[in-house]
């Protein structure tokens, strides 16, 4: 499956032009940072198709920077892709995130690993944040509300983000963004260093 040129898409003041000559201004948007106390990364849709399965990859537990890719298209503006940024190492090449469980699955060439998003809104956490925003759940199944009121606080035109933390023992959190052109299935890919260590890990929202 073809993906975003995210190099270009993370590249603050940049210009892409479709095949249908619509040309996007891409603006890059710090969103705080993700704290990872396990490295077991998911991404889902936080508020109704919650699936917390974390990528079969893993990274160093730590801190680190979320950015999102905002593509200004006249006067709309979209969240082209997010990213989770390991290192400041150029990307030499991009491999398909896949999930526990998808390791040893062969993809047709129209195949690919992806998770779905139901309210528009897609997000990266710390498996330890996951069991927190689980409990929350099933102690207030209105707590989706919540993420909501959090969204709304950081609303642009089109587009919103929050920065949210569940566990206070760990400080993980959950960074949430609104999904492109909103419901769909996106496919998140690690970006490898030349060394062979990882980068980034980025969902492309089919905006591009």
């Amino acid at each position: 499956m073809d993906h975003t040129d995210f190099a270009l898409a993370f590249t603050d003041g940049a210009t892409i032009t479709d095949s249908e000559g619509t040309i996007a201004t891409m603006r890059v948007h710090p969103l705080g940072d993700l704290v990872a106390p396990t490295g077991q990364i998911i991404a889902c849709d936080p508020l109704t198709s919650v699936e917390l399965i974390p990528f079969a990859q893993r990274i160093e537990p730590g801190r680190y920077p979320v950015l999102a890719s905002v593509a200004e298209l006249g006067e709309d503006q979209r969240v082209a892709c997010a990213m989770v940024r390991l290192s400041e190492a150029p990307v030499a090449r991009w491999e398909m995130a896949r999930f526990e469980g998808q390791e040893n699955v062969t993809l047709l060439e129209d195949e690919f690993f992806s998770y779905p998003v139901d309210a528009g809104v897609g997000s990266f956490l710390d498996v330890r944040a996951g069991v927190a925003l689980e409990a929350n759940y099933e102690s207030d199944e209105a707590y989706h509300e919540k993420l909501i009121e959090h969204l709304e606080e950081h609303h642009a035109d089109s587009w919103e983000w929050a920065n949210v933390a569940l566990d206070a023992a760990s400080g993980a959190n959950i960074v949430l963004f609104a999904s492109g052109w909103g419901d769909g299935i996106y496919a998140s890919y690690w970006g490898y260093a030349a060394d062979g260590s990882l980068a980034c890990l980025v969902t492309d929202f089919s905006v591009l």
